[in-house]
């Protein structure tokens, strides 16, 4: 799955699973899609809203969930835009529908079902 396949740091480095799923969400890709079922065009997608997801996240601090700061004792604050991750059940930004959330790796995995497709 795309999902699991962004996330092994043999293949790219720096994308954990709240990354994966707001990149994919961002590239209308669902997780469960095979990697080798991507085209160039959704693989070139993709790449580029991992870049993108990665460094809006970094200009935001990170994600702060729970206790984390940084060594200054400031949160991240990337979780305030978060499109998919933790929003099981709400609506979608970019459609409305629910975002669903299953288990892939023993990760939860959060997606729109209407923007991201197979």
């Amino acid at each position: 799955p795309a999902k699991l396949f962004i996330m092994d740091g043999k293949h790219i480095v720096g994308v954990g699973n709240i990354y994966a799923s707001e990149s994919l969400h961002a590239a209308g890709i669902d997780p469960r899609t095979p990697i080798g079922a991507l085209g160039p065009r959704r693989t070139a997608r993709l790449a580029e809203a991992i870049r993108r997801t990665l460094q809006v996240a970094i200009d935001a601090g990170g994600s702060t969930l729970r206790d984390f700061v940084h060594s200054d004792g400031k949160p991240g604050y990337f979780q305030h835009q978060h499109q998919v991750y933790g929003r099981a059940g709400q609506p979608c930004a970019r459609c409305g529908n629910s975002i669903r959330v299953i288990q892939m790796g023993q990760r939860s995995t959060y997606f729109c079902p209407t923007c991201q497709r197979r």
